[in-house]
């Protein structure tokens, strides 16, 4: 099957290596200030994934940054790769990151927050189809970590690519994002009272 999780995996991480730093950077913003669109950020609660440069992942900076200064509470996932999964660490302007062995920026001095607190979380991915699902990194942190947070929390995915028509090979355990947001254009997929 063409669309399969692997296959998609390798393409789009193929694709992401080529762009050029300044890419990333204005690619970043652009999705930044397209999701400013959006009334989502009148929560108090955000979790969101640090962005590993060598990997030209979305620069959430800008986005952490723009918390900071409207004094919104961030967290930020703990990887556990024995179990894989996640904790959700607060992060703030005097949080002391160390890279760990995989190069994930964390907290040195872990302070966990219960992930039902959570109001909008940022789910890293390579992309998102037209449906919603996604193609991540294949571990399943996020697909564990989501059912421990509210039922109601606003699931939003930020993509380099526009999305693919169907992504193959989908199980029931796969979650299916909110919000998909591209570098011109946002994608709704939730029923849920977001705007």
């Amino acid at each position: 099957m063409e669309n399969d999780k692997i296959k998609l995996r390798k393409k789009y991480l193929f694709y992401r290596k080529k762009l050029s730093k300044i890419e990333v950077i204005k690619m970043s913003h652009d999705i930044f200030h397209l999701s400013k669109k959006l009334s989502f950020w009148n929560k108090n609660f955000y979790h969101i994934f640090l962005p590993i440069k060598k990997y030209n992942e979305i620069n959430t900076f800008i986005i952490t940054d723009f918390l900071l200064k409207e004094r919104k509470k961030i967290t930020i996932p703990c990887s556990d790769f024995i179990k894989n999964s996640i904790e959700n660490c607060l992060f703030h302007e005097k949080s002391f990151l160390k890279k760990n062995r995989y190069g994930i920026l964390e907290p040195v001095d872990k302070y966990i927050i219960h992930p039902s607190l959570i109001e909008v979380i940022f789910i890293p991915l390579l992309i998102f189809d037209l449906k919603g699902y996604r193609i991540g990194y294949g571990k399943g942190f996020y697909d564990k970590f989501i059912t421990k947070c509210n039922k109601n929390v606003i699931k939003i995915g930020l993509s380099f690519f526009p999305p693919i028509e169907k992504i193959g090979s989908i199980h029931k355990n796969d979650l299916i994002i909110d919000i998909g947001i591209t570098i011109n254009k946002i994608f709704f997929f939730s029923k849920k009272k977001i705007l």
